[in-house]
């Protein structure tokens, strides 16, 4: 009877660990999408948003994932009469609202930082080279439902300057 007690004792300890790690991870990912209400996946409204400077997408998904204490934001654009066709494969990075420079993959900028300016604002700063070619802005609304994502800058290459309003809604 004894070893029974044991062996329920062993099964019973391993088996809380276990719970314990998973909800801790659980629990560190729910508390960064408290942390940052921009967690989700984004679509553009064409509709809604302009551009200048660049042609419009036809269609733009944008995808804010919490890594640690830092948000990875993924980006996928299909040109306007190409379907099916993904830029690039979009672009993506990770980074902390600490204003470091980190690499952004699939982009014409080699780096971005990001500062939060408020609990729904962050600026992003993006550079080539070194140099600062682009700030965006995306600012979430009060109900959590919109992100509007406005952006200026100058290409490096052509030097044209470019900029749009975006406006994303929030899916389910």
């Amino acid at each position: 009877m004894q070893r029974w007690k044991l062996r329920f004792l062993a099964v019973a300890v391993t088996l809380g660990v276990a719970i314990l790690f998973q909800g801790g991870s659980a629990f560190a990912q729910a508390k960064a999408q408290a942390k940052d209400p921009v967690i989700g996946t984004w679509i553009l409204d064409l509709s809604q948003s302009k551009f200048e400077g660049a042609d419009a997408p036809g269609k733009r998904t944008m995808v804010f994932t919490a890594v640690g204490d830092a948000i990875k934001h993924t980006t996928s654009t299909i040109p306007a009469g190409v379907p099916g066709i993904v830029v690039a494969g979009g672009n993506e990075y990770t980074a902390k609202t600490d204003g470091v420079d980190v690499h952004i993959t699939g982009s014409f900028l080699d780096t971005v930082s990001l500062k939060r300016i408020d609990a729904r604002t962050v600026e992003r700063t993006g550079k080539v080279m070194g140099k600062v070619v682009e700030t965006m802005t995306r600012t979430l609304s009060a109900d959590g439902k919109t992100l509007t994502v406005t952006t200026k800058g100058t290409n490096p290459t052509t030097e044209t300057d470019y900029s749009s309003v975006q406006v994303f809604t929030r899916q389910p």
